[in-house]
């Protein structure tokens, strides 16, 4: 049996994500967590986080911390609205030597933090799960996928960022958590994008909003599916090599979801939460246009041209009632 020592993990960002994933690195034992709470402050100070997972059962579980051997990002990257750095500053300044897990979607999430500290292991991590939090503190797990794949983004001289790494990996296993820890964790970023980068404005701007009604209409399940191409392709010119079977295994993942699953970003529109345009849209086109490869991703370039321009639309016309 494998013998890890004993960790502090502070997680920043409580919602679904961050408590399920932080659940499981707490049952690998012998560590304590600190939660930040958010719009469920009141919630789990009261009754602490109750998970409700078919694979585990039930669990409620809340205990404090000072400093971290390991900081877990998982709130949404939203650059436009808050500075993540700024947030877990006092954390990482009382904690010199941890690592920082970011638990994020999208295409240069490690940037910022990985300036502001520079000597600090950033963990760049990827989630596949199905959990929702619609009540407060209450987190419900769906079905039994709860993979996370987690790589170095950078190594820093001087610095065993290795170990850290490994560690972070063997303590997510010993949670129950399918870990895959690789050395190019920017491909899996470029395989998730696949499917989030495409989905997410064709739901939007076909108006249909789920991807089961996406996937019945002829013109947008084509739609979708070049694009989720023309992603593949851009990621291949980049240098990131995608599996052959990447898009028609992205195709049928899509088909498999409940009738009335909703992409994340459509969520976030109708509930008038901000969405994550920047790293899931924006940072991948700007990277395609800086490296002229715009001719690659014509159908993806146009709608991301078409979602800016309805979300400010939309944005005018809700400032005017």
């Amino acid at each position: 049996m494998t013998i890890i020592p004993h960790h502090r993990i502070l997680t920043v960002g409580t919602g679904a994500i961050g408590a399920y994933y932080t659940w499981r690195m707490q049952q690998a034992g012998n560590c304590t967590v600190t939660a930040v709470c958010r719009s469920n402050y009141e919630a789990v100070k009261a009754n602490g986080i109750e998970i409700q997972t078919v694979a585990w059962g039930e669990v409620v579980k809340t205990v404090p911390s000072e400093t971290f051997d390991f900081i877990v990002v998982c709130m949404k990257a939203l650059p436009a609205v808050y500075s993540i750095p700024d947030i877990i500053a006092p954390a990482v300044e009382a904690s010199p030597h941890a690592g920082i897990v970011l638990i994020q979607n999208g295409i240069g999430v490690e940037d910022p933090i990985k300036k502001r500290f520079p000597r600090n292991p950033v963990l760049s991590s990827i989630a596949y799960i199905g959990v929702t939090q619609n009540t407060a503190g209450v987190v419900y797990h769906s079905g039994s996928v709860q993979r996370i794949v987690v790589g170095l983004f950078e190594p820093i001289e001087g610095v065993d960022a290795e170990s850290v790494l490994q560690t972070f990996g063997e303590r997510c296993k010993l949670g129950g958590l399918e870990t895959i820890v690789t050395d190019d964790i920017q491909n899996f970023r470029w395989q998730k994008l696949v499917w989030n980068g495409a989905m997410n404005p064709v739901c939007i701007l076909s108006n249909l909003w789920t991807v089961s009604n996406v996937l019945a209409d002829e013109k947008y399940y084509q739609m979708a599916l070049t694009t989720k191409k023309e992603i593949a392709a851009l990621a291949e010119a980049l240098g990131h090599p995608m599996p052959p079977t990447l898009v028609d295994a992205s195709m049928k993942t899509s088909a498999r979801l409940a009738d009335g699953y909703k992409a994340s970003m459509v969520i976030d529109l109708e509930e008038g939460r901000p969405m994550e345009m920047e790293v899931i849209l924006s940072n991948p086109i700007r990277i395609a246009e800086e490296r002229n490869l715009t001719h690659i991703i014509p159908t993806w370039y146009k709608l991301h041209g078409d979602l800016v321009k309805y979300l400010a639309e939309r944005n005018a016309n809700s400032q005017k009632l």
